[in-house]
């Protein structure tokens, strides 16, 4: 009962401080100018401050900085990882906050971010635990190295793909990091409860001021600095007793973002478009234009998350020696459905991969139907800018 109190305490600091922080950053987000202006191809329609982020990252250091002063024994033994996290997550918010003020270009973006990996790995984060792929000598070190640094780029890019309507990104951190907590106070990690209450907190006070309407967005300076951290918390699932290959939920426990960012990878590919490009082929932009409510999508997205992430529970506490396995191809076949149903993977001819009924694979489109229901091109052609 005492471990439940002190999470939940745990949960309000985190809640408290984001919550604060937030006016704080709407004032800096007008100072520096960094707000986001209605235009066609925009959901909004009043100026939004997009610093959001600020108050996320001032909300969850300054938490882990209260509990570590207030109960320092219940990060003991953490401290320097502790250290490594917060430089590089540092990094990933200077990134951000850049971007959300001048546009950075995505290639300065992922430099900063492999160097942020690259740090918080040499601190001893590893995707698996290190001698895991021991049988292939010195090479199986480098995979486990290379892994973990591609690893936490890839979540903290597709958790920046879902920042693209009010309130996506901190519902699925929400949800995402009880899941986390759970599974990681069965391990026994102390240190993931703390961080992934902290990260629950957080993103509930953020929400607060985030579900649609927005009244503010946590911006590049935000979704990356979530996406880091939570690539990096999932991360420890490896290092626990019996956690070999864990971190592999976080596949499924992410399940959403997953989804959205091979879709969104394939997509490109396929149309010969770079795939740093953003578009507006993303699966909350198609629930936006079926159902018409922000508010609507935002908690259809909420249900498929927790939808994977109990099955992630389910498959962790029901099939725990093929847990990894299984949760990974579960991942893969949700991946696949999805896909279809939405029509996320699109073989369109390039010059109208926008266009519904082009494509030149039936399989994917029911051709009949969109026959029947399809606008003229030249009325459905619009311009694409650069979106997560």
């Amino acid at each position: 009962m005492a471990d439940i109190l002190l999470f939940a305490a745990i949960g309000l600091v985190g809640f408290s401080f984001s919550l604060v922080c937030v006016p704080l950053s709407r004032r800096v987000s007008g100072f520096l100018r960094a707000v986001d202006l209605p235009k066609p191809d925009k959901v909004h329609n009043v100026p939004m401050p997009r610093l959001g982020g600020l108050a996320i990252y001032c909300g969850f250091w300054l938490s882990i900085l209260v509990l570590h002063t207030v109960h320092g024994e219940i990060l003991a033994g953490f401290e320097h990882q502790l250290r490594g996290l917060f430089a590089g997550s540092a990094l990933i918010l200077a990134v951000g906050v850049l971007d959300d003020i001048f546009g950075l270009g995505a290639f300065i973006k992922l430099v900063v971010e492999i160097v942020a990996a690259v740090l918080v790995v040499s601190f001893g984060f590893r995707v698996l635990p290190s001698g895991s792929l021991g049988f292939l000598g010195g090479f199986g070190e480098i995979l486990v190295l290379a892994g973990s640094v591609l690893w936490i780029i890839w979540v903290t890019n597709v958790f920046n793909l879902a920042d693209g309507l009010d309130g996506l990104a901190a519902g699925i951190g929400g949800i995402v990091s009880l899941s986390i907590f759970v599974i990681g106070m069965s391990l026994g990690v102390g240190w993931i409860g703390v961080l992934s209450m902290v990260l629950f907190g957080v993103c509930s006070g953020f929400l607060v001021h985030n579900f649609p309407p927005a009244r503010i967005f946590m911006g590049d300076s935000g979704s990356l600095f979530l996406g880091f951290i939570f690539a990096v918390v999932i991360m420890g699932f490896s290092g626990a007793d019996g956690g070999h290959g864990l971190s592999l939920f976080g596949v499924l426990l992410l399940g959403v973002p997953m989804i959205d960012g091979v879709s969104a990878v394939l997509r490109r590919l396929v149309n010969g478009t770079n795939i740093m490009t953003g578009d507006r082929d993303h699966l909350h932009y198609k629930l936006l234009l079926r159902n018409g409510s922000r508010r609507k999508v935002a908690l259809i997205i909420y249900m498929m998350t927790l939808g994977f992430s109990g099955l992630a529970l389910l498959i962790y506490f029901k099939f725990n020696g093929q847990g990894p396995l299984l949760a990974f191809g579960g991942a893969c076949v949700a991946t696949i459905l999805f896909m279809k149903r939405f029509r996320l993977l699109e073989l369109y001819i390039s010059r109208y991969h926008l266009l519904p009924g082009r494509s030149i694979s039936g399989f994917l489109l029911d051709e009949g139907r969109l026959a029947q229901t399809d606008p003229k091109p030249e009325e459905s052609r619009e311009q694409v800018t650069s979106v997560s």
